[in-house]
């Protein structure tokens, strides 16, 4: 199963993933139109900040989720195919215990303040083969749309990769033989500098 994973070190707030979930979910779904909808279209992600790193929070659809065992009314239910949790915003009664109760600050209040908002997994993209509206759009990678094992592979990678910088840092590993190519870029260096 695919899902969203978020890697912070890489977010630049730029917000795309806010400004493309936002127009997906826009009535017109083109950026130029829905400017002028009114009520305008609500992001389902929301970039926070932090010292130091910016944070794209949105739902992560929980296996068990605690909003979906809180509603009083079952406004909130699991779509099985796709593994996601989905708002029915007919049944919602507008108590936000589900607000309440979520981990991630990920459910928000609807522009008329009256439902609860959250992101819906971008159910209409992933039944036509696309990936989440946030996802498509990130320029640095902060959010990507794979399979678990894919991402846990490429955090394996990182970790290994930010662990031997640091040792190296600290002068604990013991410093590799050059390749050919950086003797050549090095004798190159030597002979423009003379």
């Amino acid at each position: 199963m695919k899902k969203v994973a978020l890697d912070p070190l890489k977010c630049t707030a730029c917000r795309t993933c806010e400004l493309q979930c936002s127009v997906t979910h826009s009535r017109s779904g083109s950026l130029y139109s829905a400017i002028y909808e009114s009520p305008p279209s609500l992001s389902r992600v929301k970039v926070s900040w932090t010292p130091g790193l910016n944070v794209p929070v949105k739902c992560v659809h929980c296996e068990d989720a605690p909003c979906l065992l809180a509603c009083p009314v079952g406004a909130i239910e699991e779509e099985k195919a796709t593994g996601t949790v989905q708002v029915r915003e007919e049944k919602c009664i507008g108590c936000f215990t589900c607000l309440l109760v979520c981990p991630y600050g990920a459910v928000r209040l609807s522009f008329d303040r009256k439902k609860a908002h959250k992101c819906d997994g971008c159910v209409s993209r992933l039944r036509d083969g696309l990936e989440p509206a946030c996802a498509s759009g990130c320029p640095t990678k902060a959010l990507v749309f794979a399979d678990l094992d894919e991402i846990a592979a490429a955090k394996i990678s990182e970790t290994a990769v930010r662990e031997t910088a640091a040792l190296a840092r600290a002068g604990a590993v013991a410093p590799r033989e050059k390749s050919s190519l950086e003797r050549i870029l090095a004798m190159r260096k030597e002979m423009a500098n003379v």
